[in-house]
């Protein structure tokens, strides 16, 4: 029997390439976009696009209908915890309410593998996004929704990035191990937790074989993927120097001071019993990834 999944924010970073990587395997992917015609040129021809919005619970109702099991894929950039709507928090509490009206049987969404795992953070420092993003956590789980979180290690998919003219610059200290993940193998969990009832009302971390800082991460990742480029190490204050806008700036400053500090362990073992484990090293993504462009 073919699978079937609806994913919301198809087109974002992740999202697309998870996206394509279900189709790829025959999954019956539809995509639900406030764009359709945009999303075309995104998303792979066999992908069924439906007009939706997050913010807008009527299309919300039109566009979840007939689905089984949902994906969300959003991300916040943002450490703002006043504004009057997020993506993650109100978004994701409309999209509970029009599952719940649909008879949606299964919603999965990503995280931080840190939002499981808190005593990650070396120097008790919480990023800051995730206050943001727990009102949305909270409103899947008290949906009597079936459910299941994906807490993602640092995904290899974001280093091409902060490549610039062959140059890659990590900025800060590193010096606790990750476990970098990649979205091809979050992908396959996501297909092997389709119509899955071991998967349902589970959490599961999501990590990669290798433990590595995020400066040997990186540069390991690089050999393969631009074995031109020169990897430098600068600073955290680098980062008030680089011309950015305010917001931005400081995201980004919280986010690497974050991960500076993260230090993971192995905790993925359920996951690699009920889903599957890693297909990919860093090396062998970075080929892949390489391939692609």
């Amino acid at each position: 029997m073919t699978k079937k999944i609806t994913i919301i924010g198809a087109t974002g970073h992740l999202g697309h390439r998870v996206t394509k990587k279900l189709a790829e395997k025959g999954v019956e992917v539809t995509a639900l976009v406030r764009d359709p015609e945009a999303a075309k040129a995104a998303l792979p021809a066999g992908v069924r696009l439906v007009q939706g919005d997050v913010s807008d619970p009527a299309s919300l109702l039109s566009a979840l209908r007939g689905t089984e099991t949902l994906y969300i894929t959003l991300n916040t950039e943002t450490l703002d915890t006043t504004a009057p709507f997020h993506t993650e928090r109100e978004g994701v509490i409309n999209v509970v309410a029009a599952a719940k009206e649909t008879g949606v049987q299964h919603i999965m969404q990503i995280a931080g593998v840190d939002t499981a795992y808190p005593d990650f953070s070396t120097e008790g420092i919480a990023y800051g996004t995730n206050a943001i993003r727990q009102g949305g956590i909270d409103a899947i789980k008290a949906s009597g929704i079936p459910y299941t979180f994906f807490y993602c290690s640092f995904f290899l998919d974001s280093l091409p990035k902060f490549l610039m003219d062959n140059q890659f610059a990590v900025i800060g200290n590193y010096v606790h191990p990750i476990r970098f993940t990649n979205s091809s193998d979050l992908a396959e969990l996501v297909l092997n937790a389709i119509g899955n009832d071991a998967a349902k009302n589970k959490e599961f971390a999501v990590q990669g074989w290798q433990a590595k800082t995020y400066t040997e991460g990186a540069t390991e990742f690089l050999k393969t993927y631009a074995p031109e480029a020169e990897v430098t190490q600068l600073p955290m204050e680098t980062i008030g120097q680089m011309g950015l806008p305010e917001e931005q700036a400081v995201f980004m400053e919280h986010l690497l001071t974050f991960v500076q500090q993260l230090r993971e362990e192995l905790v993925a073992g359920e996951t690699w019993e009920v889903l599957g484990k890693p297909k990919h090293t860093i090396a062998s993504f970075a080929k892949e990834l390489r391939e692609e462009a």
